[in-house]
């Protein structure tokens, strides 16, 4: 048993760190305002949580398998804002129902991830390079399309607005649809990358791509396909993105949003250096960042601040990873000797 408790703090040791960390800002947020974790008050706060997270950790899901092999993809934001320009365009001049501008969303946000992994699969094009430019032109052409003009939330379909008021109560606490939705989608990656014979691709690909292809995995394809998601997922975030803030602008839509994702993404243990990742991990890692954001807003530490937690705390999941990394060599070399 002792032996079976170790393997599983060694397996996790990432996981853990995160959850801790969250369990402190908590801790030290009720010790600074007590008044906060009220009856009356703690369900609000918890829903503000709840409510940062929908759309990072929807973007997360893509981006964990885009840093697993070993890429990056900059452009998601500008995907967001181009695929929710396009389908609130539509819904204001065109009248489109909810579903019917949903489905252009995702064709949208589908068409500028195959692009992206073409030019990176295919072309041998540097991912940073591919992305950095294609989330320019993205929002270029954003602002093209719209002509600098928001889309209102008077001009989208009162649907969307339900998805945040309304959800699962337990008790006082509401988990809005968005929320819902958002935790159904990570569900459905942790089963893909654990079961499917995808998911054991993009590990394999990521942990050593000249093997995986002696293997007869086509790493292009494979690589191609994550791309190809992560703007599929771009789209239904566009879409969570109009319903949670009430709008669709060409200028704030998906701004900074890549870097948000990434932050979670490497906060929840997946490796820079490839082939490690998990749902759990980088659902506490959003998770983190939402505990973060909120309590920094309520405990009233300047925004400023913000920044510059989310930063120190990749640098500490950083140096995580990479001392992990040299025990379980470690570990392994020790093992062998015996």
């Amino acid at each position: 048993m002792n032996t079976a408790l170790k393997r599983f703090f060694s397996n996790n040791i990432k996981e853990l760190v995160t959850f801790g960390i969250i369990v402190l800002i908590f801790l030290i947020s009720g010790i600074a305002r007590p008044e906060l974790f009220t009856k009356t008050r703690l369900p609000g706060v918890i829903n503000s949580v709840l409510l940062w997270m929908p759309l990072n950790l929807t973007m997360a899901m893509g981006m964990m398998m885009v840093v697993i092999v070993q890429d990056i993809d900059l452009s998601i934001g500008s995907a967001v804002a181009l695929s929710a320009m396009v389908a609130g365009m539509l819904f204001r001049d065109a009248g489109v129902s909810l579903w019917t501008g949903l489905l252009v969303s995702m064709a949208v946000g589908t068409l500028g991830g195959a692009f992206n992994g073409y030019l990176v699969s295919y072309l041998k094009i540097p991912a940073i390079i591919v992305t950095l430019g294609t989330m320019n032109a993205y929002r270029g052409l954003t602002y093209i399309i719209s002509k600098g003009k928001m889309v209102t939330g008077y001009e989208l379909p009162p649907l969307l607005d339900k998805f945040v008021s309304e959800g699962i109560s337990f008790g006082e606490v509401l988990v809005p649809w968005l929320v819902v939705i958002a935790l159904a989608i990570a569900f459905v990656f942790f089963l893909a990358l654990r079961y499917t014979h995808f998911g054991r691709e993009v590990y394999a690909v990521g942990s050593n791509r000249e093997a995986a292809h002696l293997r007869g995995i086509d790493c292009k394809k494979t690589e191609f396909l994550i791309f190809l998601i992560t703007g599929f997922l771009c789209g239904i975030t566009a879409m969570m993105s109009a319903g949670r803030f009430g709008y669709v602008n060409p200028n704030n839509t998906g701004n900074g949003l890549e870097f948000v994702v990434i932050s979670a993404t490497i906060i929840g243990g997946v490796s820079v250096s490839g082939g490690k990742g998990t749902v759990i991990g980088v659902l506490l890692g959003c998770l983190l960042l939402g505990t973060i954001n909120t309590m920094i807003a309520m405990v009233g530490i300047p925004g400023t601040v913000q920044r510059f937690s989310y930063g120190f705390i990749i640098v500490i999941a950083l140096l995580i990873d990479r001392l992990v990394t040299v025990m379980q060599a470690k570990t392994k070399i020790s093992r062998a000797g015996r």
